[in-house]
């Protein structure tokens, strides 16, 4: 046991001397406070903004969305740059504007291309977000429809009509008779990550980098690097000392990684996040070894590093889980590091 501990002292005293070893450090602190302020597009983001003239009828449309049972929570908006700004930040899904002279449109029946409806290409809600808005606008629109069409369609107005055509207006705006209710149960309950694992990007880009220097050292042994040493101990041994020589690689990005998902939003807790990154560098340290031994040259090593990278991007749920779509990459996941770290 001692002497892994030299072995161990060792190695770690040599990754600190080399100036490379900090710039790969500095260079995960950048990326990951980066990947911090990126907003992916969520798929349960139901915030729709709305930005309009001050008068009666945007008032009555906004004040309808408010209180109706929707799925949206409708963001009223007082200029249409921090709209937008949200927008494409994803804070929210898409957006509304209703122009300065809408009143005026409304009276003037002039209502094509009256409302803007503002999107990105990840804005997936759209069309259910724009019936809601013209529902909303409908209930009372309708009313003015009515009233204005009442002598064209019966030849006379009255009071009394008025008041039936309005009754029966408001059936079909409020009545849900026509639908009747089946609520299919299934075994997913509410707040699990679908049926695999929560997207967590800085979490998932702090494991991409830490493998990657770990990937990258352990290329160092076609440089001659190391070997001197390693010749000397038999192949027992040898497998040992290149264990703990990742140890001792990812000791120091590994701290910095874990103050860097413990500052961001969204962290699980202290215990949690460095329980699972001691277990993300204990199967690393067993992982790149174990493979990089498969190379036998630097060309096939350097070659397969990206492949390598990009496959665990894609079956792990570091920036999106594709195992919503391929069930399958939930048992694969658990062939690469990566996969540990949820």
């Amino acid at each position: 046991m001692a002497q892994y501990k030299i072995w161990y002292a060792l190695q770690l005293k040599a990754w600190l001397k080399r100036k490379t070893s900090w710039l790969q450090v500095l260079g995960m602190i950048l990326l990951v406070l980066l990947t911090a302020h990126i907003h992916l597009p969520d798929a349960d983001n139901t915030r729709v903004g709305v930005c309009g003239a001050a008068d009666e009828y945007a008032d009555n449309v906004l004040k309808s969305l408010r209180h109706r049972d929707s799925i949206f929570e409708f963001i009223e908006y007082s200029d249409e740059e921090t709209m937008r700004r949200d927008m494409v930040s994803g804070r929210i899904e898409c957006g509304f504007l209703f122009p300065e002279d809408f009143q005026e449109r409304v009276w003037e029946d002039r209502l094509k291309n009256s409302v803007t409806y503002i999107c990105t290409p990840f804005s997936a809600k759209g069309l259910v977000a724009q019936e809601t808005v013209y529902a909303a606008f409908f209930e009372g629109y309708s009313k003015k429809i009515l009233i204005g069409s009442e002598e064209e369609m019966y030849g006379r107005s009255s009071e009394k009509l008025t008041e039936a055509l309005l009754e029966k207006r408001d059936d079909y705006l409020y009545d849900s008779e026509m639908f009747c209710m089946d609520i299919i149960e299934t075994a997913q309950s509410k707040g699990e990550a679908g049926a695999s694992g929560e997207v967590r990007p800085v979490q998932g880009m702090t494991g991409l980098f830490l493998f990657a220097i770990l990937w990258m050292a352990q290329g160092r042994k076609f440089g001659g690097n190391g070997n001197g040493a390693l010749s000397a101990l038999d192949r027992r041994r040898r497998r040992r000392f290149r264990y703990l020589g990742c140890l001792a690689e990812a000791t120091v990005p590994a701290a910095a990684g874990i103050l860097l998902i413990l500052s961001a939003p969204g962290h699980r807790g202290i215990g949690a996040e460095i329980s699972s990154m001691v277990l993300f560098v204990l199967v690393c340290s067993f992982w790149v070894p174990t493979v990089g031994s498969l190379f036998h040259n630097s060309t096939s090593f350097a070659g397969w590093t990206l492949t390598i990278l990009l496959v665990q991007m894609a079956v792990c749920p570091a920036f999106v889980d594709l195992a919503e779509y391929v069930p399958a990459l939930k048992v694969i996941r658990w062939g690469f590091p990566l996969g540990w770290l949820g």
